[in-house]
């Protein structure tokens, strides 16, 4: 894998764990709107989607 790609991939990881972290921040204790947890789900996959990528490349 090019090293930029690479670079391209993790920056792309850390802005995704960024969003997790903050949507968990914002997480409500009661009354869950079912956008929050769809956003959620959708954040999870782009992250293990990316993790995947980059262990396929790492060898």
């Amino acid at each position: 894998m090019a090293e930029d790609e690479r670079s391209q991939l993790e920056a792309k990881l850390r802005e995704v764990e960024n969003q997790l972290q903050d949507l968990k921040a914002r997480w409500p204790a009661h009354s869950l709107k079912p956008a929050m947890l769809s956003q959620l789900e959708d954040l999870e996959e782009e992250r293990d989607r990316l993790k995947d990528l980059l262990a396929e490349r790492r060898g």
